[in-house]
């Protein structure tokens, strides 16, 4: 009897944290604090965040340490929080762009938010972060993600220039 073996693709931690309830197609903001509070709003009503404020100040705590717009149109906030659910991705884009402090100067289109509870140690937080970075360092990969029509383009163009 010959076995048969399936070939499997390892998920990356971008990918498995991918959730339509967790996308903002286009954000109404303009500015970095409407910005923060249109991200914390959309984690509440996906049930990440148990109150709204608190991650608000969350994020703002950790944008006063430094912007987290690292440039070329890509911003990834991220904070912990003892009322966070879960470990959660919020992706959110702007086609006229976002003013957020980014140590380019230029605006931001594409937003990663990334949340977690307080763990002393989540190699998966980390992970997303780098994981985001390189999967959004060709501008190819940039444009296609603000010109994909839904969640599910998204959701592909990540997960393949995640394998590239």
């Amino acid at each position: 009897m010959a076995s048969v073996t399936a070939t499997v693709v390892p998920v990356s931690a971008v990918e498995s944290h991918l959730r339509p309830d967790l996308f903002i197609s286009e954000l109404r903001s303009r500015k970095k604090s409407s910005v923060l509070e249109e991200l914390a709003a959309a984690l509440h009503a996906a049930r990440v965040a148990r109150r709204h404020d608190a991650v608000l100040d969350a994020l703002k705590r950790r944008e006063a340490l430094g912007s987290t717009g690292i440039g070329k149109g890509i911003a990834v906030p991220h904070a912990r929080s003892t009322l966070i659910a879960e470990r959660a991705l919020l992706i959110a884009r702007s086609a006229k762009g976002v003013e957020f402090d980014s140590l380019d100067g230029g605006p931001t289109h594409l937003l990663f938010l990334i949340v977690a509870p307080p763990l002393e140690r989540d190699p998966i937080y980390l992970k997303l972060v780098a994981e985001i970075v390189r999967s959004t360092r060709l501008a190819r990969t940039r444009q296609k993600l603000l010109d994909a029509a839904s969640f599910a383009a998204v959701r592909e163009i990540l997960v393949e220039a995640g394998r590239d």
